[in-house]
């Protein structure tokens, strides 16, 4: 089995070779399988260790599949065309999105010696570990992007994309330049990401003049939005921003058709894929969605570097271009991941300092200008000692006739009093 496959089991592998254990979600994610040449420290005659947590199996595994397998692939890629001088041990476990599942294989990550870099996965368990993370000076490339993480207390926490509060200011953004005096409201699942973008948009809405409804919850299991929608039409919502991932979007806009109610769905990062909006295009349309890396279609319409990491994956692997479930903007974000650590690795090298150091990794980080994942991003990242936002742009799509079709690249202030 490998991790492309749909069942629940925790596996940690390596370049040199794939080692799996069987098993429910819970207990897998409680067990650790040690494969390849890890355990020597951040950087040795083992290589260098850049480990990860990965959801395959739990409340977010719809999204968190195509992001693992895209960061997997790209690490395999990068060690077979040797683009570093040592290899990247890649060892990852599916944590299932239990928090203490994640402390726990932190610690096992870290029980001999600290990696430089860990690519992480949730909001939670990405807040849960920032203080280990801080004192054990290791960077944490997560796909978590709330702006919690950006506080000086987390100076450790990196990640690659619009945070959540500003992807959605740049639909409310939107919304006053098109539709000013419109209601918004949000709806949001009930864990620290899907609460991490609310109260920071609210504010916003109000200080660009738009009516800003109740907020309501919508939570990642969810088999039904009826009583929500009921809810946002009677309090007059024109514009609902949802913070979930792409299954529980599908339940609104199902229960958003069936109503016939007149709102339009913005959706933050996780909302939107090509496989949700292929499979019910009907659903989908209309909706806009905002993101900052490229789309599927958009890295292949390119002839961007980035491109070919995942030709050479797919064909590698055996998988198919034309299966949105794997094919789509959740597995490019995962190669953006992976890439981002490896690029630290590399200028930490050009800087001739070592990159088995995860304090030398975040300077790396710093002195990096103009990170643009070999061509999978819309505009560059650059990070900086007092502020670690990698971006403040925000691009739009709209869904068309079950494509995700782009549209404004809405730029942000770089506001002070936004960060945390």
């Amino acid at each position: 089995m490998n991790i492309d496959d749909n069942t629940p089991e925790t596996s940690r592998h390596s370049r040199r070779g794939f080692l799996n254990q069987a098993g429910g979600a819970a207990a897998a994610a409680a067990t650790v399988a040690i494969a390849g040449c890890s355990g020597n420290g951040g950087g040795t005659e083992g290589g260098i260790r850049v480990p990860a947590l990965y959801d395959l199996s739990g409340g977010t595994a719809d999204v968190g599949r195509p992001t693992g397998i895209g960061s997997r692939d790209a690490m395999a890629w990068i060690n077979n065309n040797d683009v570093l001088d040592e290899e990247i041990v890649h060892d990852w476990v599916d944590y299932a999105y239990q928090v203490p599942q994640a402390q726990q294989q932190y610690d096992s990550y870290t029980a001999d010696d600290n990696p430089p870099i860990i690519i992480g996965w949730g909001t939670a368990d990405t807040e849960a570990l920032a203080s280990d993370v801080a004192a054990d000076e290791i960077v944490y490339i997560s796909a978590s992007y709330s702006d919690n993480l950006l506080s000086e207390e987390t100076g450790y926490n990196f990640f690659a994309n619009l945070d959540y509060t500003s992807q959605g200011r740049a639909h409310l953004q939107w919304i006053a330049d098109n539709d000013p005096g419109a209601t918004i409201a949000y709806i949001h699942n009930t864990t620290p990401f899907g609460e991490s973008p609310v109260e920071g948009g609210e504010a916003y809405a109000e200080e660009l003049g738009l009516e800003v409804a109740d907020n309501i919850a919508l939570e990642l299991d969810a088999n039904s939005a009826d009583t929500q929608v009921q809810r946002a039409e009677g309090n007059g919502v024109d514009y609902l921003i949802h913070q979930n991932t792409a299954a529980p979007m599908q339940v609104l806009l199902s229960s958003i058709q069936e109503s016939d109610a007149d709102i339009t769905v913005m959706g933050l990062t996780w909302t939107v894929d090509e496989f949700r909006a292929e499979t019910a295009p009907e659903l989908f349309e209309g909706v806009r969605y905002v993101n900052s890396n490229v789309s599927f279609a958009q890295a292949m319409d390119s002839d961007a570097r980035g491109w070919d990491i995942i030709t050479d994956s797919f064909e590698r692997e055996g998988r198919d271009m034309n299966n949105p479930e794997i094919a789509n903007i959740n597995y490019v974000r995962g190669v953006v991941h992976a890439l981002l650590a490896v690029q630290a690795i590399q200028h930490a090298q050009e800087m001739g300092m070592d990159p088995s150091d995860g304090s030398n990794i975040r300077e790396a980080l710093f002195d990096m200008d103009d990170f643009d994942a070999w061509g999978l991003l819309p505009e560059t990242y650059d990070y900086q000692s007092g502020d670690r936002r990698p971006t403040m742009s925000g691009q739009t799509y709209v869904v068309e006739n079950g494509e995700m079709v782009p549209d404004e690249l809405i730029e942000l202030e770089r506001r002070e009093d936004w960060l945390p």
